[in-house]
């Protein structure tokens, strides 16, 4: 066949309109390709601008509203020749290159298209140097444009007007299409968090980021590093290292995998609002870290365990190379993980353990907690003590309020199986925790399984403890006394073989 009758392997003005539906998860991961990028080219510095305004129409009026994106970095530049080839599709000359985030060279182009309808690209070895060349869908749609023109001298965008770095290189977004929001502030304050969470641990090791002005703090999902704004999780075990063969063979390369305990204590009592904005609902699952960034977080590798609401009070974080880019499933956007069976093999059994392990605690935790909060007796007779006559002696906090309860737990020394004693008007009852009756009947009224039953033995308890305050302090007080350690005596007994069916 002659080399002229061969069709072009692509067809160009198809090929881009198709590549704009990649896929990518929103604006967070698009953004990230190009600091990717930045990271790659050895800059410290990126700041991600995002600007709008008003398209002037016709009539002379304002029109909509007209957001660009850049992103500026003071990498180590590229020439003429790495620019025109930055902007192909896989035109680098890291193809496959394991070292860094970057591998394939579809990060840029790819990227930018599923955002802007066009794309400008500014690199520079030496301020007076600064190269550009651009890729624009409507000119290849319109079969005007058949490749990447050569890049050519020019200057840098007006409303770029942070100072210039001595090599870097910018990225201008210029006509974005496909944006979530219309407000540039919106969309800045959008990109903080994801960019936060991705790059925590680049930006722990010294890079700096910032959009709009506002530098991007690190976000950490563990809750465990000093420097994220809510911290207080604790590791939980050892970290787990494994050596996995890798596909292409050679030396094994290592995954580390750490999970962390949220909390519980501290943590319960917020508000559900201040739960989602700080990331525990909603936040089970696994961060997977490649090469230093994160680049998918979710529900997998804990086999045959379902998802609850307990866990959303542990975290997990699996870490490892580029070179396991195959067996994690990595997609060439960065986006995604989908473990292949060779590793879920591996690493299933052990994360599964833990898994369970870590729901097992959080439940039993939160059964401790609920089982000393206030019970629905407790919150009855303090409603409903202003019904009764005040005890002798005794002041409710205010004048229209009864009394108020609580049950609390502890061993007593005395033959009583609880006791009663009043503070500021409020009736604190404790029970014996080393009498027959705590055992035998009211701890296991605790665990869930005698439904109603915590709430019918404390209204007893509540009752015969308002009933002993009501007497009057003298014999009436004495008899009482001694009627409790008599009724105390014939619970111990009578409990003692007795088991709850």
């Amino acid at each position: 066949m002659l080399a002229s009758a061969l069709r072009p392997l692509v067809a160009d003005d198809r090929f881009i309109l198709a590549t704009r539906d990649t896929g990518y998860r929103g604006l967070g991961a698009a953004v990230a390709e190009l600091v990717d990028n930045a990271v790659q080219a050895r800059a410290r510095h990126v700041r991600i601008v995002i600007r709008e305004e008003r398209l002037s129409r016709p009539d002379g009026d304002l029109g909509e509203r007209q957001i660009s994106i850049g992103v500026l970095d003071d990498g180590e530049g590229m020439d003429s020749n790495r620019l025109w080839s930055s902007l192909q599709f896989g035109g680098t000359d890291r193809f496959n290159d394991r070292s860094g985030l970057g591998r394939f060279g579809m990060g840029l182009p790819n990227s930018s298209v599923s955002v802007t309808r066009r794309l400008e690209v500014y690199s520079w070895l030496s301020p007076g140097s600064i190269y550009m060349t651009h890729l624009d869908i409507d000119e290849v749609s319109r079969q005007g444009m058949r490749g990447i023109p050569e890049p050519q001298l020019g200057a840098l965008p007006p409303w770029v007007l942070v100072p210039i770095p001595t090599s870097g290189t910018f990225v201008s977004w210029p006509r974005c299409d496909r944006l979530e929001f219309r407000k540039a502030s919106t969309v800045a304050e959008k990109l903080r968090l994801p960019l936060g969470r991705m790059y925590r641990r680049l930006i722990w090791g010294g890079l700096r980021l910032w959009v709009n002005d506002v530098e991007v703090l690190p976000v950490d999902p563990l809750f465990c590093h000093p420097r994220t704004g809510k911290g207080g999780a604790s590791p939980y075990g050892q970290p787990l290292t494994y050596e996995i063969e890798t596909p292409s063979g050679g030396t094994p390369s290592k995954v580390l995998v750490r999970f962390t305990r949220l909390p519980i204590k501290a943590w319960h009592q917020l508000s559900v609002q201040e739960k989602q904005r700080s990331g525990i609902v909603g936040g089970a699952g696994i961060s997977f870290v490649r090469a230093g960034r994160e680049i998918d977080h979710g529900w997998m590798l804990f086999g045959m365990k379902r998802k609850e609401n307990y866990d959303d009070w542990w975290r997990c974080e699996v870490s490892f190379d580029s070179k396991l880019d195959e067996c994690f499933g990595v997609t060439h956007s960065k986006q995604g993980v989908s473990p292949t069976r060779y590793l879920r093999a591996i690493l299933e059994p052990d994360m599964e353990g833990v898994a369970r392990a870590l729901n097992a605690e959080v439940r039993a935790e939160f059964d401790w907690i609920r089982a000393r909060a206030p019970s629905a007796a407790v919150l009855s007779a303090t409603r409903q003590d202003r019904l009764l006559p005040s005890p002798a002696g005794l002041r409710s906090r205010k004048a229209t309020d009864g009394l108020s309860y609580r049950i609390a737990l502890a061993p007593i020394e005395s033959r009583q199986f609880f006791e009663v004693a009043t503070h500021a008007g409020e009736v604190v009852v404790t029970i014996n925790s080393d009498h027959p009756f705590y055992n035998q009947l009211y701890a296991p009224s605790l665990d869930g399984t005698w439904v109603g039953r915590r709430d019918a033995l404390e209204c007893v308890l509540l009752g015969a403890a308002r009933a002993y305050l009501a007497l009057s302090p003298g014999p009436g007080q004495d008899w009482a006394l001694r009627y409790w350690a008599a009724w105390s005596d014939a619970i111990a007994a009578f409990t003692e073989r007795w088991r709850p069916s």
